[in-house]
């Protein structure tokens, strides 16, 4: 990413700033708090700008959407060693202030846009919003993953990390800064309605490098997804979306990498795009903007923390979620929440008998289901127990 120029700010004045960090799914689950800001900058009686920092396409996208309520998008290089991450303390330059929102490598990371933003952040502190990936969010999270109440929805965990900041229960809200030809050609030319997949294997090489790594334990069944295209290619086209190289091909399903996710939001929401299916990953946070239906298998991951649904959000998902097959599930990520007796690290010895009790007919069904009641204009919040 070439790094960015300094827009028209002025690095004196005063702005409300949240900065996104995190996964994809987590940076745009994030976005929610946009209005948030709007909401408190109306109580503060200001009208001070509102800076969206983020080193993805996310901001922009966001920002876009609400560009008439005065909100700023600003790109910066990602930071080394950004995610995951313990938040620290910084001593702001005067010496005398601590902030538990920034940590040092983010401070090198700004002077690279030359000092300006560093500099703009320190005289805002007090309006600076960011979640902190810290020892709260992890006991937060695992208290409630069992739990299907409203405040169990992520949202209210991040605005926890927010301090002061509230949730206002709502769905991010994305926009497609410019539409990709190629795309659009595609969606266009299709004859039959098609479903848009990501099958979570998109690693990168850290990934790899991790000795437990949470995302092998939210993994289908490749030889489950190529079934699934098989017995209902002759209705569905499908389409996987991915980004990364190490990446898995299913027979008869196109293969699309994308280098952001603005082309994944654009075949969304294309008319001809019925719906997704998608394991736990950015997919299913990026259809809930724009309240696409779809269905997402759960695997060590609990959609009770996760899940958008229509009774909390409006957003018609079906969740396949089979807790009972492991009386440890949701296992989430390793933590120190999640270790055995001895204090080691829990790593699944029950062969992800979560996701893999998720049956292809299952999935089938529940895809008959969305198509039924979409068609109708009906929503449904049903989690399959």
């Amino acid at each position: 990413m070439n790094q960015p120029q300094q827009p028209t700010l002025d690095v004196k004045g005063k702005y409300y700033i949240l900065n996104l960090a995190g996964g994809l799914g987590a940076r745009i689950i994030q976005t929610c708090f946009i209005r948030s800001l709007i909401t408190k900058r109306k109580k503060e009686k200001n009208s001070y700008p509102i800076l969206v920092i983020d080193n993805t396409i996310i901001g922009q996208m966001a920002s876009q959407v609400l560009s008439n309520q005065n909100v700023i998008s600003v790109q910066v290089p990602e930071s080394p060693n950004s995610y995951p991450h313990h938040p620290g303390l910084m001593t702001i330059q005067d010496g005398t202030k601590e902030h538990p929102i920034w940590i040092d490598s983010w401070r090198e990371s700004y002077k690279d846009t030359g000092g300006w933003l560093w500099e703009l952040l320190n005289n805002n502190w007090k309006r600076s919003y960011h979640i902190e990936y810290g020892f709260g969010l992890t006991k937060a999270i695992h208290e409630s993953k069992h739990n299907n109440t409203r405040k169990s929805f992520i949202g209210h965990h991040y605005a926890d990390g927010m301090q002061d900041l509230e949730y206002d229960g709502g769905v991010p809200m994305l926009q497609v800064p410019q539409l990709d030809a190629q795309v659009e050609n595609f969606a266009n030319t299709q004859t039959k309605p098609y479903i848009v997949l990501h099958l979570g294997t998109d690693l990168n090489a850290s990934d790899y490098m991790s000795p437990v790594n949470y995302r092998f334990h939210k993994v289908w069944s490749m030889a489950r997804w190529a079934e699934l295209v098989q017995k209902l290619k002759h209705k569905y086209r499908f389409v996987q979306v991915y980004a990364m190289e190490h990446n898995v091909d299913i027979p008869d399903c196109l293969s699309i990498k994308v280098d952001s996710i603005s082309p994944v939001l654009q075949l969304l929401q294309h008319p001809k795009c019925k719906m997704f299916v998608a394991t736990d990953n950015y997919l299913h946070h990026l259809a809930a903007s724009i309240k696409k239906p779809g269905i997402v298998l759960w695997g060590s991951v609990s959609p009770y923390v996760w899940g958008w649904n229509v009774k909390h959000h409006g957003v018609p998902h079906k969740h396949i979620w089979h807790p009972s097959s492991c009386d440890i599930a949701p296992c989430w990520r390793p933590s120190m929440f999640d270790t055995k007796s001895t204090g080691q690290n829990y790593i699944c010895d029950r062969g992800y008998t979560c996701m893999k009790s998720i049956e292809v007919d299952e999935v089938i069904k529940n895809i008959a289901k969305v198509d039924s009641q979409h068609s109708d204009g009906k929503k449904d919040n049903e989690i399959v127990l």
